[in-house]
């Protein structure tokens, strides 16, 4: 459920001497998010052909974000320390199990299920998928396939980097991830089959900008498949005490399925699907067209 306010100039001098040796090839399916345009390989990093600006490559994970997060006025921007700690036990049981259940209600699903609704929803979907918000690659990875390919993104170095440890690990093919915004996605219009959503709809600060933006990179027809927090019967989230101190403190946006639906339908999206779970709601749009 994620998408540091470390030293960010320490971290980019950091990042720009270890940022050796040529750029892959499948990097070059990336595309400015300043204006969209093409990218070409320059100095081990990516640099736009249109305006010119150059974003570096670490580790084979490309750098979109420019600026310190700290001086974010989005306050789950400015939690990144705390978000890049989580990468390491995020799928653990100190995480998922406790928060679907403290959130959700003893009826939430747990992350194994989680992870077979999102993959029924694709069903029999080929070709590339978006991962947005990735985190460490939890459904990305279970979701790629040699005829699957998933692009992750998420605003967390340290949740990328435990994703590409695992990627490595379990030896996964097709799977790739880059540090970018959803508000500013790296990619050119229609260039997915799918998009996947899990656990971070609720953190956006603009639920309708993001919805857009990743409807922009969909092809006609695209499915969306997500989940995220609704005003549910279970869980802590079911008192509107609760989610009044959660969205003031924490920025966390509960949905009621009527505000989803209209979010979605402004965004571009047809055929909302939702199915809730104590307060967690799983849903499957498609892109208008």
């Amino acid at each position: 459920m994620a998408n540091s306010p470390v030293d960010d100039r320490q971290e980019s001098r950091e990042d720009v001497a270890m940022n050796v040796g040529a750029v892959p090839r499948w990097a070059q399916f990336y595309a400015c998010p300043n204006c969209r345009s093409a990218l070409v390989d320059a100095n081990g990093g990516l640099r736009c052909a249109s305006c010119d600006r150059f974003y570096s490559v670490v580790d084979d994970i490309p750098e979109f974000i420019a600026g310190k997060l700290s001086a974010s006025a989005d306050p789950q921007l400015r939690r990144m320390r705390f978000i890049d700690k989580m990468a390491g036990f995020y799928e653990s049981q100190l995480w998922y199990p406790i928060v679907m259940k403290v959130y959700g209600g003893l009826r939430a699903p747990l992350l194994p299920q989680l992870i077979h609704a999102i993959a029924g929803i694709l069903g029999p979907v080929r070709g590339r998928v978006l991962d947005v918000a990735c985190g460490p690659g939890t459904f990305g990875r279970k979701v790629a396939s040699p005829a699957r390919e998933v692009w992750g993104i998420d605003v967390s170095r340290g949740m990328l980097r435990q994703a590409a440890v695992y990627a490595a690990a379990e030896r996964i093919p097709n799977l790739h991830f880059a540090r970018a915004r959803v508000e500013a996605l790296p990619f050119s219009d229609s260039s997915f089959d799918a998009v996947i959503c899990c656990g971070s709809l609720h953190l956006f600060a603009d639920t309708v900008a993001a919805l857009k933006e990743m409807a922009r990179t969909m092809k006609p027809g695209a499915a969306l498949a997500a989940f995220t927090f609704t005003a549910g019967e279970g869980g802590l989230l079911k008192y509107q005490a609760f989610r009044r101190w959660s969205r003031d403190r924490h920025g966390l946006h509960v949905f009621t399925l009527d505000d989803l639906s209209r979010d979605l339908t402004s965004s571009g999206f047809d055929d909302f699907r939702p199915k809730v779970a104590g307060s967690v709601l799983t849903f499957s749009a498609r892109k208008r067209g």
